[in-house]
């Protein structure tokens, strides 16, 4: 039987490695419970494997390496101090000082009438006494440290003190020895266990051949199969048959960068809630949200249906991206958004990468999305991307790492998406992030969910996410100067072409990350410029808001008409069209929300008032009192 297809990677990684290394490094997922076949030297199928559960990576490591046969396993931590297990009765802890001694002129001189306690009272001492352990010549022996970590407080710069410790397990690598025994030559070892590797000095890893980094990572596609094939008979079952063609699959693809903790937390969600396994995609929903609701299922397809007219209300003129908007809100609420893959993944409900010019809606429509979908604006998620332009950039959206400043307050986004996993986000103006803030956008595109500073993982899979960019306006010329890339005068299909073709550049050519564009795959919408007879809707529509606002708050009628709408778009909008639907309203704030004040202002009484807004023969704003 291969055994590099029943072990978990990193331990067959570790077992190819324990005969040719005298140090070995493990980090990662450190602080997991593991699953491993405790009867592997004897089974003959892998049906006959007995897959035994271990609460930590210390008593996995000492029942596998006393099971390959090493008469001595030492372990230690700096809180619960040492223990020490052998095949041998004689050795013990009481006695195993005795045995160093009698096996090491240098250990007979340092614990000569020493008492085990001495031994353990400070660091220094214990790195001696695993010095001398893996350079005993007589008996196959491992040491285990855990926390490693906490050797010292930054080992970019370390304390004397601390240097000491680190340049004794170099000596302490170079002088283990090794043993022969029955199954040939293999080596005695050191094993420390630390949250990452670059805890860890560099110099003591860099061109070392005595040591060896193994990253142990969370449980496989082929870990969690094996998981849920031995435990699913452990959720709740109620006289359901599983369904096994389907759910092993789903199980499997919904779990991903799940830990053995977090997947026996499934089985303890099953119970409580009463949830078939059948079930998975509630029962996972409810681990990584908290709550049995999920709004995209719940979403009422009558609001789905008027969608397109909901939208047009509010945002005008962009048939296209609300047409791109609206299927992908159908797919988010059949849950087809990853029906085109052979294994669905964990992405996000969808993407949308919004372009165009200034003003044109591309935030209101995202609003608009947000209102519509989850009945609150509010539920929008947005971030200014020019304020994360820094390289520094990703601990603000993630958090920072523990020892760090800032890392109580925890990452921006990452801490939002806690408190509220189904929204949308939105990415506004990516052009001026960082280049290291794409990173973060691969990741959410990619696996749909992040891991901030404090090392809990956040899901996206609930959220629709939305990218704005005005990449495409302007471009370099061939002097490097930044120019008018598109023109008022351009019909859309022009225009849309040159956005296109400057968004491609900006990905492929100045942050030479092409995958980040395929992830965004055919999910650009360019909105087009505000052209008539959308300026007219605009601006009635914020006349009209105008129109209730004073009738309900100041009991005042006022009054416009199509010359005075019709005038006032040929003489103060018609030349700032290029700038949207902002430009609009731009100008309905200067000319008439400030004409509406001074006007009111200058009448003996505020409040119930009638008047009308006109053109004057010299093309200026006027208001007047009407019977």
């Amino acid at each position: 039987m291969n055994l590099q297809e029943i072990f978990p990677r990193w331990m067959s990684e570790f077992r190819r490695f324990q005969n040719l290394k005298s140090q070995i490094f493990l980090y990662g997922n450190v602080y997991d419970c593991y699953y491993f076949p405790v009867n592997h030297q004897v089974a003959k199928t892998e049906e006959e494997l007995q897959w035994s559960k271990f609460p930590d990576i210390e008593t996995l490591m000492r029942r596998y390496l006393l099971n390959e046969n090493y008469e001595i396993v030492a372990y230690f931590d700096i809180i619960d101090g040492l223990e020490v297990h052998s095949t041998d009765e004689k050795i013990n802890k009481n006695t195993i000082l005795k045995f160093l001694s009698e096996d090491n002129k240098k250990a007979s001189e340092d614990y000569k009438n020493a008492d085990i306690r001495q031994v353990v009272n400070n660091l220094d001492n214990v790195l001696s006494f695993f010095r001398y352990l893996v350079a005993n010549k007589s008996k196959l022996s491992a040491g285990i440290i855990n926390y490693s970590s906490r050797f010292s407080m930054n080992p970019n710069s370390l304390a004397e003190n601390e240097r000491r410790i680190f340049l004794k397990l170099l000596k302490a690598a170079q002088e283990a020895r090794t043993i022969r025994t029955p199954e040939g030559k293999k080596n005695n070892i050191l094993i420390f266990i630390c949250d990452k590797l670059n805890d860890i000095p560099s110099w003591l890893l860099l061109d070392n051949p005595l040591t060896k980094g193994i990253e142990i990572l969370k449980p496989d596609k082929s870990e969690r199969l094996r998981f849920f094939n031995v435990q699913n008979q452990f959720f709740y079952h109620e006289n359901v048959e599983v369904d096994q063609k389907e759910i092993p699959d789903r199980f499997v693809n919904l779990t991903d960068g799940f830990t053995n903790s977090e997947l026996e937390d499934l089985i303890v969600i099953s119970d409580q809630e009463k949830i078939h396994i059948n079930n998975i995609q509630q029962i996972v929903d409810l681990f990584k949200y908290g709550v049995k609701e999920n709004f995209w299922q719940d979403l009422p397809k009558e609001k789905i249906n008027n969608a397109d007219n909901e939208l047009k209300k509010r945002v005008m003129g962009q048939d296209n991206a609300i047409q791109k908007s609206v299927e992908i809100i159908r797919r988010a609420k059949l849950g087809l958004n990853s029906i085109d893959q052979k294994t669905p993944k964990s992405k996000p409900k969808g993407v949308l990468f919004f372009a165009g010019p200034t003003g044109v809606g591309k935030t209101e429509l995202a609003k608009s999305l947000a209102e519509l979908i989850f009945s609150d604006e509010d539920a929008i998620v947005r971030f200014d991307m020019s304020e994360y332009n820094d390289s520094n950039s990703d601990v603000k959206l993630i958090g920072a790492p523990p020892g760090y400043v800032g890392y109580e307050e925890g990452g921006q986004l990452t801490s939002k998406m806690k408190s509220k996993p189904f929204s949308i986000i939105l990415f506004d103006e990516i052009e001026k992030a960082h280049p290291i803030i794409f990173d973060k956008f691969l990741q959410i595109l990619d696996d749909g969910r992040l891991t901030d500073g404090k090392g809990e993982t956040v899901y996206f899979t609930e959220s629709l996410i939305i990218f704005t960019s005005n990449l495409g306006v302007y471009k370099l010329d061939h002097e490097g100067r930044r120019v008018q890339n598109i023109l008022y005068d351009d019909d859309y299909e022009t225009m849309s072409e040159k956005i296109m073709n400057e968004i491609i550049r900006f990905f492929t050519t100045t942050l030479n990350r092409p995958e980040i564009l395929n992830r965004f795959g055919d999910n650009f919408v360019v909105f087009d410029f505000i052209r008539p007879p959308v300026d007219k809707l605009i601006f009635q529509k914020n006349m009209n808001v105008i129109k209730q606002n004073l009738l309900k708050q100041k009991n005042c009628t006022f009054e416009y008409d199509d010359e005075f709408t019709n005038l006032f778009l040929k003489h103060y909008v018609e030349e700032n069209l290029h700038m949207g639907g902002r430009g609009i309203i731009n100008k309905i704030e200067t000319e008439i929300k400030n004409g509406i004040t001074n006007f009111m202002y200058e009448q003996e009484k505020s409040e119930d008032l009638n008047f009308r807004v006109f053109i004057d023969a010299n093309n200026s704003v006027e208001f007047e009192l009407i019977a």
